[in-house]
Order: structure tokens, then C-alpha cells, then sequence
């Protein structure tokens, strides 16, 4: 049987990017059976762009729904998919050349029901290459357990995975994944990838890692996932992925494993990231989750997201001297760029980032302008397992 390439492109208000998208996947180097670009009720021009697309080339195949979120509409797309194997690409992100052509004669080399590859983590003017935290090669049988599985999480760094679990740095054998992703509740909606990934990998028999990134994931500073407002609905389909993810992990569960460990850390993660207000304490001198420090000490946060501006309004309720507040991008009031905090005198610095790579580049940069390791607080992984 010939071998086939589906795309899937969810696609909502992404007018201004899609054309990059789509001219990413047009220009690569195989030659992709059929982009399915399903639009999920944007009420910008996507619509028109895709339309036009269409209409110069018979590849592109445009299908509208109403809004119902990216599970919905992801899953909208793969059951229209007619390749033997199938990728994700985000509409307002974009691929090398190479991309699909070297994944799939690696999928085909190997029979691989998966095969992944890093990021490039696209800023603009910034670009930071993130391969996968998991070495180059193909894992079966007992490899797959004892290297992949074993180490979906790491159970020391937060937030650091093995294999990342995005839709959109893959390849995936499509009767597989539809097996997976069709039996997704439509109302997850964020961390959606990873209730597909995860089960995924669980039910793989092979996996092969590339060892090179191709995938441009590109940052903005609105719509993104931690932009989201807390609403009664994203609470529900956090409980819904809790609970999936939860007996997936469980069900996968094998001696040596430590998957319900890992399944821990991960759950923690979310709630920091999205619900930080229930996670955030101080107990008898321990600032939870981030380690011992006392209620008179003066305290620096690097960080500004979402996470950021939870514990600074938490710490100012319950006393404590928030003496400055830094970010590289310095969006909100108040925020002060790194190389102005040589100025403040404090006692502690807390990065409220979650990324362990991202932690790791925060501190040694600190310790760079003479912050001594012992004053750099940060998420433990150790603490919430």
C-alpha cells in the first residue's frame, strides 16, 4: 500500500499567519497527499484565506464547523484524513523544508507508530532550538519501557518532559491515532495534545526519535494557553483531563515504571500553570511549592505570567516585602528588565517560570550578575511529587 501524508491544520482567527502555515507545508520537500485545514467558526478572513488557497490548489481541502475548540476540531480533521499517516501543524506556526521528508523515511525505515522531533521556539527577533529531552534513536519492546516510558516526566526537574507531548512535532500511524483521539471529550480544552500523546504512546510498539527540530513554534504575547482566563468551563476540562490522563497513566502502570509518579508531577503542573491560586501556600516558614523562607524576608520574582502574578498578589496579602518584580519582555506595570535588578537589594529571588531548560538559563544568568545560588528559589519537582 502507498504510503500517505495527511496534515491537519486547526485553524481559528488565524488570518495573519495562515499564509505562512500554509506556504510551509506547500513548499516542503515530500510531497504531502492532502492538507485538511478545518475551520473552527473564526470570525476574522481565515476562512476567505483558506477558501483561496483551495481554490489554487487541489491538496488544500477547506472544512468549516462551528466553534467547539481544538479537540473538536482536530478530531474533525482526522476523520476526514486519507493518508496512512498523519501530522499536526498549528495555524499561526510554521516548518522547514525538510520536515516530513526525513520523519517519514524514518517512520517507514522502521515501521514506527510514532516519531517526534524538537522545536524551535520562534520569538521574532529570538529563536531558542528545543530538541526532545530523549536521545536519538528507535525504541521498542523493553527499550521503549525502561527509556521512554519510564521517563515521560522528569521526577526531578519541573516542568521537563522526555518526549514532548505536542500533536505538532510528530508523525503518527492514522488508524492508530484515531483510535486514541476520537475518544477524546470535546471539552478539553487546553493541554488537549497531551490527553491524545501520552495514551498514545502508552499503545506504541515502536517509537523513533529524530534527534533534529524542524517544528517553529511561535510565540505571541496574546491567545495564548496561559493568557486563558480561568471560567467555569476551563476549570470542567481540567477536571476531565485530570481525570482521563489519570486513569490512562494508571492503566499503563507497570513495575518500574513509576507512571502514576510522573502522572503526580504532571497533574501539579497543570494546577501551577492554570489554577495557581490552589496551590500557592505558607506553612511554618515554607512557601509552597517553592522552598523554606521566612515572612520578613524581601523577595525579587522573575517572571511575569500568569504564575508570576498570582504569587506576587498572594505574597502581598499575606505580608511579605515583594521588593521588585523582573521579565525579559517587562509587559506589565511594575516589571522591571533582568539587568536593572543589580539595583534592588533582596533576600530571595523566586522565578515563577515552570520550563526546567528555561529555570536553568533564569539562574545561571542570575548567578552571572553575582546572585549567589543559595538565594534562587524555583519549582522542585521533589516537593509536589
Amino acid at each position: 500500500m502507498q504510503q500517505k501524508l495527511s496534515v491537519v491544520i486547526p485553524v481559528y482567527n488565524s488570518e495573519k499567519y495562515l499564509k505562512r502555515t500554509l506556504d510551509s507545508v506547500l513548499g516542503q520537500t515530500f510531497p504531502v497527499y492532502e492538507i485538511i485545514c478545518v475551520d473552527d467558526g473564526s470570525t476574522d478572513g481565515s476562512l476567505e484565506v483558506l477558501k483561496d488557497y483551495a481554490d489554487k490548489e487541489r491538496r488544500v481541502k477547506v472544512i468549516h464547523k462551528q466553534n467547539g475548540g481544538p479537540t473538536s476540531t482536530r478530531k474533525k480533521g482526522l476523520s476526514e484524513a486519507e493518508g496512512t499517516h498523519i501530522a499536526f501543524l498549528d495555524s499561526d506556526d510554521f516548518i522547514e523544508p525538510e520536515m516530513y521528508e526525513e520523519l517519514m523515511a524514518l517512520a517507514l525505515a522502521c515501521d514506527a507508530d510514532l516519531v517526534t522531533s524538537g522545536f524551535i521556539r520562534d520569538y521574532g527577533n529570538n529563536i531558542t532550538v528545543n530538541d526532545e529531552h530523549m536521545k536519538k534513536g528507535v525504541y521498542t519492546r523493553d527499550s521503549l519501557e525502561a527509556e521512554v516510558l519510564s521517563a515521560l516526566i522528569d521526577k526531578t526537574s519541573f516542568y521537563r518532559t522526555g518526549i514532548s507531548p505536542s500533536l505538532c512535532n510528530k508523525i503518527f500511524k492514522t488508524d492508530k491515532l484515531r483510535s486514541v483521539q476520537m475518544n477524546i471529550d470535546d471539552r478539553i480544552l487546553m493541554w488537549e495534545d497531551d490527553a491524545v500523546v501520552y495514551p498514545y504512546l502508552f499503545r506504541s510498539h515502536t517509537v523513533a526519535v529524530s534527534g533534529k527540530s524542524y517544528y517553529h513554534y511561535c510565540i505571541r504575547e496574546t491567545g495564548s494557553m496561559m493568557s486563558m482566563k480561568a471560567s467555569p468551563d476551563l476549570e470542567a476540562s481540567m477536571d476531565i483531563l485530570l481525570k482521563h490522563l489519570e486513569r490512562e497513566f494508571q492503566n499503563a502502570e507497570k513495575p518500574g515504571l513509576d507512571l502514576m509518579k510522573q502522572y503526580h508531577i504532571l497533574k501539579a503542573s497543570y494546577l501551577i500553570m492554570k489554577c495557581p491560586e490552589k496551590i500557592l501556600k505558607y506553612e511554618k516558614e515554607v512557601l509552597y511549592p517553592f522552598g523554606r523562607i521566612k515572612q520578613d524576608d524581601r523577595i525579587l520574582l522573575y517572571g511575569a505570567g500568569k504564575l508570576g502574578v498570582e504569587l506576587k498578589t498572594y505574597l502581598e496579602e499575606h505580608g511579605f516585602a515583594v521588593v521588585g518584580w523582573a521579565d525579559k519582555s517587562a509587559v506589565r506595570p511594575g516589571v522591571v528588565r533582568p539587568g536593572e535588578i543589580h539595583k534592588l537589594t533582596f533576600d530571595y529571588v523566586i522565578i515563577t517560570v515552570l520550563i526546567a531548560d528555561v529555570v536553568q538559563q533564569i539562574r545561571e544568568d542570575l548567578q552571572k550578575i553575582g546572585v549567589p545560588k543559595q538565594k534562587i528559589l524555583f519549582v522542585d519537582a521533589e516537593m509536589i511529587a
